[in-house]
């Protein structure tokens, strides 16, 4: 599936837009007449192919410029992105599972190449091939969590569980 990414901007002059191709891929119709905003949390079952829920990570067309845009956001707003240190593990799965994902769902645009602990990851839509090692901080120029949700579209919430409550100790927003 060729992606045609969009130049667009989310300020200033605000050039955002849906194309109709992207239209065609939302869930509509939805099931019920009213519609809310709500956390889910399920399990994904894939839709058909060309729909947003084709794959497990959906990467659209404004995967560019909305990481243009976070980027930016991450500059005059660093708090949006925080990891309590014992949730660094954690980033780990999270980056292990959208690096896989990404690369699975769109190959053309994402190569994930591993050799036991020494990973190459390959991000053509924004320029980045990084070669690190699984599990070391120190060869990553961000931790793991905020490396991978830097370049994966959405909001990440990654939940603890104390005194049986869920704790949010890790989040890119």
């Amino acid at each position: 599936m060729g992606i045609t990414f969009r130049k667009e901007t989310f300020r200033d002059d605000f050039t955002f837009s849906n194309s109709p191709e992207h239209i065609r891929r939302f869930p509509f119709p939805f099931h019920e007449d009213s519609y809310m905003y709500a956390v889910n949390i399920e399990p994904h079952v894939l839709g058909p192919k060309g729909s947003v829920l084709e794959n497990l990570i959906d990467v659209d067309e404004h995967y560019v410029a909305e990481m243009q845009d976070r980027a930016l956001v991450l500059a005059e707003d660093p708090l949006r992105c925080q990891s309590l240190p014992h949730m660094t593990l954690a980033g780990w799965d999270l980056l292990e599972l959208l690096m896989e994902q990404q690369a699975l769902g769109y190959p053309e645009h994402f190569t994930l190449t591993r050799d036991g602990d020494k990973w190459r990851w390959i991000n053509r839509p924004l320029g980045i091939d990084d070669s690190f090692t699984f599990g070391d901080v120190s060869t990553v120029p961000y931790g793991p969590m905020e490396y991978i949700t830097r370049q994966s579209q959405g909001d990440f919430c990654i939940l603890d569980q104390r005194d049986g409550n869920l704790w949010m100790d890790a989040g890119m927003v």
